[in-house]
Order: structure tokens, then sequence, then C-alpha cells
């Protein structure tokens, strides 16, 4: 990999990575549950509470939650200010309209070509959308090796991608395997400089689910893959 990422934290807009406490103790932590009307959807003023919390966040990896919270990929993009190429893994493409003054976890990427700093958009998903939107490209997971970003990239991963044999998440889900996105990961950051990335797309939350710690297997996998934090994971 050209670069690891600098540091990695946990954005706790609720309680689920309680479930997942080997990599709780591996991340900072920013808690975010005081803040009402996140799920899903939130209005532009909320978005702006969010911001001055983790403003600081540069060169890092950040756990999200469930696929409900991916909108705030927005955030951590707006916080970077040199030129990105973006992208996405995810079963949905996140681009839609909404309403005015608010933003989704459905609307999100429209939100994100919109930025300056974003300059091109590749969206790997199994979905079928027409986009008439010149910076966003859609490709299958299985061509990710067809596209050549210009610039350094961020990556934003929802786990809703891979098959629910992979791992069950509170969305209808793709039918990658989790060898697939290391592969398709792997293939960039040996190309690339990496700067940023976060991960969504967790179980829902039941006790006892076996679930959530085939989940915190793979972020852990993830963390060790972006993060200086691969150094505790040895072995």
């Amino acid at each position: 990999m050209k670069s690891l990422l600098s540091s990695s934290y946990m954005l706790m807009f609720d309680n689920y990575y309680s479930f997942q406490p080997r990599l709780k103790s591996l991340c900072k932590t920013i808690d975010l549950s005081n803040i009402r009307s996140t799920r899903y959807m939130c209005s532009k003023s909320t978005l702006k509470m969010v911001f001055e919390k983790i403003k600081n966040i540069k060169n890092s990896l950040c756990f999200l939650g469930s696929g409900d919270f991916h909108h705030f990929t927005l955030l951590l993009l707006e916080n970077i200010s040199q030129k990105i190429s973006l992208i996405v893994l995810d079963k949905h493409i996140d681009y839609s309209s909404f309403f005015e003054g608010f933003v989704s976890c459905g609307s999100w990427l429209k939100d994100a070509c919109e930025l300056e700093n974003v300059a091109e958009v590749f969206v790997f998903s199994e979905e079928k959308k027409e986009i008439e939107n010149q910076k966003l490209k859609i490709i299958s997971p299985s061509e990710y090796r067809k596209i050549s970003p210009r610039f350094d990239i961020y990556i934003s991963i929802d786990k809703d991608i891979l098959s629910s044999s992979s791992l069950k998440t509170t969305w209808d889900q793709g039918s990658c395997s989790v060898n697939t996105l290391f592969e398709i990961l792997s293939y960039f950051a040996s190309k690339y400089t990496i700067i940023g990335s976060d991960v969504c797309g967790e179980p829902p939350v039941n006790f006892f689910s076996p679930e959530h710690k085939k989940s915190e297997d793979i972020n852990l996998r993830l963390l060790n893959f972006f993060t200086s934090s691969s150094q505790l994971l040895a072995g």
C-alpha cells in the first residue's frame, strides 16, 4: 500500500459498536448520540452540528455504524482540501433528489458530486440506475480494473455490497464476497494514494447474533488494511 491512514475513528451516532469491543478498543471514539435526528436523513443545520464535532478528522478511517448513517460521508469529503477521486462500494447508488435543506442516506452522492474538491466519482454496484451526471460512473464490482482515477482517492464502503452469506446487514444486499472486497481494495491501494476512507453497513441490533462478530472481523481486517494499527493486529 502506498501510504497508511494515520488514525481511525468510530462516529457513535448510536451505541451499536458496544457489540464490537475489540474494534472499539483500537479506535478513537466521537460520541454523537446526543445530536438528534441523524438516522436515515438529517437537515443541513444538523450536518453543521456534526461537522463541528468531527472537523479535525484528517487522513483517517472512520466507522459510521449502519448504512442508515452513510450520508455523513459527505462531511468527511467536505473536510478534504485537495482534489480527489471518490470510490464508493455499495449495493445501492445513493444518488437521488431529496427535500431541500436535507440530505439522506439515499441522496448523499448527489450532494457529493456538487463538491468542488470531488473531481470524479466511481460507484461499484450491481444496481442499474440511469444518472445524468458526468462526474459519476457506475461500474460492476467485477470490472474494477477498467477505471483509472486521476487524483488521490477516498474510499467509502457500505458492507451491504457483500452477499448475505458473508454478512447480514440492515438493507438488501449485493453478491460480493469478503475476499473480492479486499481484492478490489488491494488493487487501488497498490496503484494510488488513499487519503481517507469510511465504512458503514453494520448488522441489525439483535442481541447474541453471530453477525456482530462476523462484522467486527471484517472491520478489523479493514482497520488492518488501511491504518498503522496493523502493527497491533499482527498475528
